[in-house]
């Protein structure tokens, strides 16, 4: 089994998809679902359309469904970098003793509630929440409301349409079915979700144009983020939708930023100026060292974004749906990567390296060298997802994605001699690439079973498999790994002992997941 679905995952690389989910009024109406929970019965998604709306009626609409399910897990998983059954992503590197331990939960959290308002035909507005809490490790009933979408569109004609807040974002939109309505396999493969967004679609025959632009926020938790507004150029994104029959389409898009980063020694408020001035009157200042200062003291600029090729076929019972993506800090703009810029310094970088061994005075300066860097990630996803009903009441899936990153070199490793020694009484934080190690790559796979004893009533089964590969510092592989300190000008050096490598936690951590529920679907 564990075979097939990996040969899944690699036909996902092989061809290129993508998929429409924003939601649309008066448009024509479509086999394909546009819904961003594909978790409903299948039979549902094409009902309460609005275009039987008489113009300038307002009409209100309950939306959305209760959901409860049962996880387990037989050991560690994360869910954007915090250990979390709700949303999980990917599986944490084992760094204590109870990161073996398997645990479980009962969670009502991830269900939706939300509100449309129309306008006749030409105006509608959007509101949905859950009540998940990703940053949490125990989800309970203090969890707060989160937002999923909040936005308006406006449709002057048949043909066009735009749309202002917080929806599906217009890059990446393809979600692989999935019953976990926190995630959708969220850092495997699918690398797209919300966004703050202004935008417009324009539709001509088949194809159906969209473009906006965005915040480079992302939404992982309910808490605001309010360092978004730092960064004043917003996401650009723009996408092509081709219908060519009403069971299949074809999509592409692409988004771009500049990020802005800096020391945080300076105040970005005030232009790169250092947080305490210094007010000493310096006699020998030079045009050169002023220069220099200000060098030190400015912000970088980082070049982020991707592009993405997906599809979705309906065909009778059976559907399938995939997407291909690749970019460049695409967790810095997104919630869905497995590695945001890296921030370090020279002297780290050297001290990481194979030659973190070197001593004297070469090796002294270089690893005294605090000269900040901003690596740039660039990452490689893919998922795919088939779904067939075999009747009325039964269903079954399965799904497979992979996100890689493709220059690992940049990525920030984790000493061995920072790894926690595994006592159950203490805790690491998970995001600490220094302890943890950067991630390398993240695979996800498993499948799916559903019983839909009514039209609104279903519940589900599904498995996940999911596997993550964690960067080291290079100087512990290998024959470096024995050396203790070596002096190049003297060519004299010291063993050290490495120590058991079934002591030292692994780079590599697999974990199995289950959950067991069900929803039911109240929209009016």
């Amino acid at each position: 089994m564990k075979h097939l679905f990996l040969g899944l995952i690699c036909v996902v690389c092989s061809i290129g998809y993508r998929s429409t989910l924003i939601a649309e009024t008066n448009f024509k109406e479509e086999s394909i679902p546009k819904d961003g929970t594909p978790l409903y019965p299948s039979k549902t998604f094409e009902k309460n359309q609005d275009h039987q709306t008489a113009p300038g009626e307002i009409k209100f609409r309950l939306t959305g469904m209760l959901k409860t399910d049962f996880a387990y897990a037989n050991q560690s998983v994360l869910s954007f970098g915090f250990d979390n059954l709700i949303g999980p992503t990917v599986a944490k590197r084992q760094i204590q003793a109870r990161d073996a331990e398997p645990r479980s939960g009962i969670f009502p959290t991830s269900s939706l509630l939300g509100a449309e308002i129309s306008y006749g035909p030409k105006a509608k507005a959007i509101f949905e929440a859950d009540f998940v809490d990703v940053t949490k490790s125990s989800v309970g009933a203090e969890t707060k409301p989160r937002v999923r979408q909040m936005y308006f569109q406006y449709n002057p004609t048949t043909q066009f349409q735009i749309f202002l807040g917080r929806t599906w974002d217009l890059f990446a939109g393809v979600f692989p079915q999935s019953y976990n309505a926190s995630a959708f396999m969220s850092a495997s493969g699918n690398i797209g979700w919300q966004r703050e967004q202004i935008g417009l679609w324009y539709k001509l025959g088949d194809f159906k144009f969209g473009s906006a632009i965005g915040t480079t926020g992302f939404h992982n938790d309910p808490n605001v983020k309010t360092n978004i507004e730092r960064n004043t150029m917003p996401t650009i994104a723009v996408r092509l939708d081709w219908t060519p029959s009403t069971n299949l389409l074809f999509t592409t898009s692409a988004i771009g930023t500049k990020l802005k980063v800096s020391d945080p020694n300076t105040d970005s408020s005030r232009d790169g100026l250092p947080l305490h001035a210094d007010q000493s009157l310096n006699q020998l200042q030079t045009n050169q060292l002023t220069f220099s200062q200000k060098n030190k003291n400015q912000r970088s600029t980082l070049d982020s974004g991707g592009i993405s090729f997906g599809f979705v076929w309906k065909q009778g019972n059976f559907e399938s749906r995939g997407e291909i993506t690749y970019g460049t800090n695409l967790t810095s703009i997104t919630s869905s990567g497995i590695a945001p810029f890296q921030t370090t310094t020279y002297g780290e970088e050297f001290t990481d390296s194979k030659f973190g061994f070197l001593s004297g005075g070469y090796a002294t300066d270089a690893k005294a060298n605090s000269k900040k860097k901003f690596e740039s990630p660039k990452e490689v996803t893919g998922f795919l997802s088939l779904n067939y009903d075999f009747s009325k009441e039964f269903g079954f899936g399965i799904h497979g994605g992979i996100s890689k990153i493709t220059n690992p070199e940049v990525l920030v490793g984790a000493d061995h001699n920072l790894l926690s020694i595994s006592r159950s009484d203490q805790f690491q934080w998970t995001s600490n690439p220094k302890v943890m190690g950067a991630i390398k790559e993240n695979l996800n796979y498993g499948f799916r079973m559903n019983y839909d004893p009514e039209d609104r009533i279903r519940f589900f089964l599904q498995t996940d498999v999911f596997r993550t590969y964690y960067k080291d510092v290079e100087r512990y592989q290998g024959i470096s790994s024995h050396i203790g300190s070596y002096d190049l000008i003297l060519q004299t050096g010291e063993w050290r002992e490495p120590g058991n490598k079934s002591e030292r936690s692994s780079a590599v951590t697999e974990s199995m997941m289950i959950r067991l529920g069900g929803l039911f679907r109240f929209d009016a």
